[in-house]
């Protein structure tokens, strides 16, 4: 008797009417645990969902720049009877052929290797949800669109409130919310302006309605350095 009294005691644990309803609950959380990052994580390779439909659209893209590889990179006018090899290496079609070298047998390699866990995963079982493979890489299009609506925006407010407004934007989108973030946001935003524009002077549009509207002093200011 004292034993048990003592193991509930201590007893770690929801109580076990809690415990059944977890068990029978159907929800099943998208969100990935939290994970420590490690180095190695970076260089490693897993072949995840959907990977055998885009090697198959890769091969297919191999193969459409091999059959165009004559006409579009000078193969046909090589001039390969050259007393020195450095000669031969100037000419347009090296570089391409190089590059089609390696990546027509790496792009039939990793078929093949694709084919081999999409056999393996048949025997196993196991599905292969190419379709939400696809879906997710669509996913990363909305931030191309964000990417060329900023360099629509900064033609009309500049590149200064541009970078604020969207980088304070983006940080919301991928749900860093709260003062905390916004002022991280805006601070790292207003260094890459800096940076970039007043100390690079990296060139900008310099027609801009926003800075159009300000004295004549304040525009040339804002133009040249932000």
């Amino acid at each position: 008797m004292k034993s048990s009294s003592a193991s509930s005691k201590f007893r770690t644990g929801p109580p076990s009417e809690f415990a059944s309803q977890a068990a029978a609950s159907d929800f099943v959380s998208e969100t990935p645990p939290e994970k420590r990052f490690k180095v190695q994580n970076l260089f490693a390779f897993k072949r995840g969902r959907g990977d055998l439909f885009f090697s198959l659209l890769m091969l297919g893209f191999v193969a459409f720049l091999l059959f165009n590889f004559n006409t579009e990179s000078g193969w046909e006018n090589r001039k390969l009877p050259q007393k020195r090899v450095g000669k031969i290496l100037k000419q347009s079609w090296v570089g391409p052929m190089i590059c089609m070298a390696i990546l027509v047998p790496a792009a039939v390699i990793n078929l093949w290797q694709s084919l081999r866990k999409w056999r393996r995963d048949q025997r196993q079982l196991v599905p292969n949800k190419w379709r939400y493979e696809l879906s997710q890489w669509a996913r990363s299009f909305e931030f191309i669109l964000y990417f060329l609506a900023y360099t629509f925006v900064i033609s009309y407010l500049g590149y200064l409130l541009s970078t604020l407004l969207f980088a304070l934007f983006l940080t919301q989108r991928l749900g860093y919310r709260g003062w905390r973030w916004a002022g991280r946001s805006l601070a790292a935003a207003f260094g890459i302006v800096l940076l970039f524009r007043t100390i690079l002077q990296i060139k900008t549009p310099i027609n801009i309605w926003l800075y159009d509207q300000l004295p004549l002093s304040l525009e040339n200011f804002m133009k040249v350095y932000f």
